[in-house]
């Protein structure tokens, strides 16, 4: 091979290590750890009020997110409730959001058009 031929091999090759390089940097890992459940975000109304995860809430209107392990109630932008939840299955879709309470305690958040639901973990 000659001399010009092997310096563009080279510059080829040394490139392409630089261009993987770059990529096993920037892209995240394929493993089972790395998934994430996307976030359920929905609105309800609470009629009375409730409590959760030691937060008192007041009946009104509230947005409620659900992560892979944690749900949030937020009024105004501001959230004032968080707890961690553990994911179920319904045996339906459910067709409203809505909130199990017991007591005062609020239990479950089931949202509507979904096969799953949160259980509050106590």
């Amino acid at each position: 091979m000659s001399r010009r031929k092997m310096n563009c091999v080279l510059t080829v090759l040394a490139a392409l290590a630089l261009v993987l390089s770059i990529a096993t940097h920037t892209t995240p890992a394929k493993d089972a750890k790395s998934t994430v459940t996307p976030i359920v975000k929905s609105d309800v109304k609470l009629l009375k009020p409730a409590t959760l995860g030691g937060s008192d809430l007041k009946a009104g209107d509230y947005s409620v997110t659900a992560d892979d392990t944690h749900a949030k109630f937020s009024k105004g932008g501001k959230v004032v409730a968080e707890v961690p939840i553990q994911w179920k299955d319904e045996s339906s879709k459910a067709k409203f959001t809505t909130v199990v309470v017991d007591g005062n305690q609020i239990k479950e958040i089931h949202f509507g058009g979904k096969m799953k639901y949160v259980e509050v973990a106590q």
